[in-house]
């Protein structure tokens, strides 16, 4: 898996052109200009925000004395930069003029394929798919988009999946349970942003949160999306009107910056259940008719977990697998580690002794059903073959 937060060159200088930006942003501001800035806060670091004013939420902040390029001013002093891995805005008050843009070299250049942010379907593709029972039902498509971002945001932390439909129901008081025909009722309260969703099963499992964001002058930048999703690389269910009185939730998962510094968004829309495609080819855009720039105007509100997310690829390292933590013993005295789950299909890596303590990092079922144990050692062991050692 990649995440990589990384644009220079002449995709930074697009940038200042192309971005496509709410009304109240005017790179021409009378006050302040884009170029090179450095941080002239007395003593503390300067806060990076979501959009510009202090209402919005942090994402990182610069130390005194940084010069950042500032990207896009907006009317009320505020500046859009890119530095490191920060995406975000800072309030120009707070900093120095310095020059025009440096010009970069060209062996400075990203290539297209180097700028991809959130998570990727290579890796998380297996939590996000769409159950028929509740993606065909009116109504539905808010808690199914829901369960997977919080489907997502489990895989994403390095933990077992555990969050199901009917979890997210039951949080947002509506039946968790389906008809004789499998069939959901809708729900007519959505959550606020102190609903908690949880696993109902397990009373020590984590609680998330979920912030709803409802401000108009942001919701609808195509910008602040990418940011959030900087943020929150699980994803954020963005809800939006279509037609005359529709209503529809769909889960923005990634994108891609473009080398013309334009942005493809991919979604999972509950409506179509074909799992992860371009914004334009969801059923809300490419079934209602309209385009990417009409849904983006239509935006009311987005949801995403509370708190940031910090993606450790090593947590992807078997997309296909659930991340335990076990230390096993061999139990068998003929037993064998294989490159892949099914001995069948697989090749022996190691013979094992009876004894031999083992570090377990994922669990996994083969095309058969039968556990396998993935070691720290990256080899796939039998599970009947080895039993756990307690603590």
């Amino acid at each position: 898996m990649k995440i990589t937060k990384l644009l220079t060159g002449a995709a930074v200088v697009l940038l200042t052109i192309l971005f496509i930006l709410p009304a109240s942003v005017d790179a021409q501001a009378a006050d302040y200009k884009t170029g090179i800035y450095k941080i002239n806060t007395e003593s503390s670091p300067l806060n990076v925000r979501t959009c510009f004013g202090t209402d919005y939420m942090k994402v990182g902040e610069i130390a005194k004395g940084t010069k950042v390029n500032v990207l896009l001013v907006s009317d009320n002093g505020w500046g859009k930069i890119i530095y490191g891995d920060i995406h975000g805005w800072i309030s120009l008050e707070f900093c120095k003029y310095v020059g025009e843009e440096e010009k970069v070299s060209k062996s400075s250049k990203v290539k297209e394929e180097d700028v991809a942010y959130g998570i990727s379907p290579e890796n998380l593709l297996w939590v996000t798919g769409w159950k028929q029972e509740f993606s065909k039902s009116s109504g539905l498509c808010t808690s199914s988009a829901t369960t997977s971002l919080l489907r997502r945001r489990q895989a994403a932390e390095g933990k077992e999946v555990t969050i199901i439909f009917g979890d997210v129901r039951q949080a947002m008081g509506g039946n968790p349970t389906p008809d004789k025909n499998g069939k959901y009722e809708s729900c007519s309260s959505y959550f606020s942003s102190s609903t908690p969703f949880k696993d109902f099963d397990n009373e020590d499992s984590d609680v998330y949160y979920l912030t709803r964001d409802y401000q108009d002058t942001h919701a609808k930048n195509r910008e602040y999306i990418a940011d959030l999703l900087d943020v929150h690389p699980e994803g954020v269910v963005v809800y939006a009107n279509y037609g005359s009185s529709g209503r529809h939730g769909i889960l923005i998962s990634d994108y891609t910056r473009k080398k013309d510094g334009s942005i493809q968004f991919y979604a999972y829309d509950p409506a179509n259940g074909n799992g992860r495609c371009k914004l334009e080819d969801t059923w809300m855009i490419s079934k209602e008719g309209g385009s990417v720039g009409k849904y983006f105007s239509n935006i009311t509100s987005i949801w995403y977990v509370t708190g940031e997310l910090i993606v450790n690829d090593d947590h992807f390292a078997h997309p296909e697998a659930q991340p335990v933590n076990l230390t096993v013993k061999v139990t068998e005295k003929k037993a064998y580690s294989y490159t892949q789950a099914g001995a069948s299909k697989s090749k022996r890596a190691d013979k094992l002794t009876k004894g031999d303590i083992l570090n377990v990092r994922y669990s996994v079922k083969d095309s058969e059903g039968n556990t396998w144990y993935i070691t720290e050692d990256d080899v796939y062991v039998n599970a009947e073959n080895v039993k756990t050692v307690k603590d």
